[in-house]
């Protein structure tokens, strides 16, 4: 899709890279020895901003950060069936994704996907998890954007 952004889409910023990465639950200590337990790493999302600042999501499910890295680094599957991400880019033009609010009382975020169907010209929007969202865009090979009102809620709760 060009980037046909409408007025409101001033408060924007597209993406221009995605990187999955992990991190320990406490990078100071090794938890075993502290703890004698073994805590898996938490997966993480890296979003690179077309203004030159990075966006970072937390508590990304490990399935989806796995698939998401497989496709970030070209890796295909022998297993011939479709995922749910590979079917609905076959069903409808992945316009774009859009990381756009929080679920209130909650730290989550929220995605918009838009959609349109083969053959009509009506665009569908639908909420749904960033990081499925995310894998979903990369899939399909559409653009994903993170709104600016996103972004400073995300800084004021890390102050």
């Amino acid at each position: 899709m060009e980037d046909n952004l409408s007025s409101s889409d001033n408060e924007l910023l597209k993406v221009i890279r995605v990187d999955v990465l992990t991190a320990s639950p406490d990078i100071f200590t090794s938890e075993e020895e502290t703890t004698g337990k073994h805590y898996a790493e938490i997966p993480l999302l890296n979003f690179e901003l077309e203004n030159g600042e990075n966006f970072l999501m937390t508590s990304i499910p490990v399935s989806i950060a796995i698939e998401i890295a497989k496709k970030l680094n070209g890796v295909e599957s022998a297993d011939s069936r479709l995922t749910v991400a590979e079917l609905v880019p076959e069903l409808c033009v992945v316009e774009r994704v859009i990381i756009d609010s929080v679920v209130p009382y909650s730290t989550a975020y929220q995605a918009s996907i838009e959609i349109r169907l083969e053959g009509f010209s009506e665009i569908q929007r639908f909420q749904m998890i960033p990081s499925h969202a995310t894998l979903l865009s990369l899939v399909a090979g559409s653009q994903i954007y993170i709104s600016k009102s996103v972004i400073s809620t995300h800084l004021d709760g890390m102050e």
